[in-house]
């Protein structure tokens, strides 16, 4: 029975001491956002979006390089059936 107190006791610490390290980033999060006003926000929200455009215009541009190409020799041979069929339509 005395283990089950020292093991709550232990979680009892462990979390006040998460709790402590919780506090004191909450607490430089404040400070460091002290300065902070609605136009640094706007500026910071339009520059996320500009990143964000940049970053789907280079991933459009990756997807284009690496998409599978037809063949040449497909190419030309898909090429000279046509113009065979051209020639048999003219022909007749």
């Amino acid at each position: 029975m005395e283990y089950a107190n020292y093991i709550a006791l232990g979680c009892s610490l462990v979390a006040f001491c998460l709790s402590l390290i919780a506090c004191a980033r909450i607490g430089k999060f404040s400070r460091a956002t002290q300065d902070t006003d609605w136009e640094t926000l706007a500026n910071l929200t339009g520059d996320i979006a500009a990143l964000k455009r940049t970053s789907q215009t280079l991933n459009n541009r990756l997807n284009g390089m690496n998409k599978a190409t037809i063949p040449q020799e497909q190419i030309i041979q898909q090429m000279l059936e046509h113009q065979n069929v051209e020639q048999i339509r003219r022909g007749g």
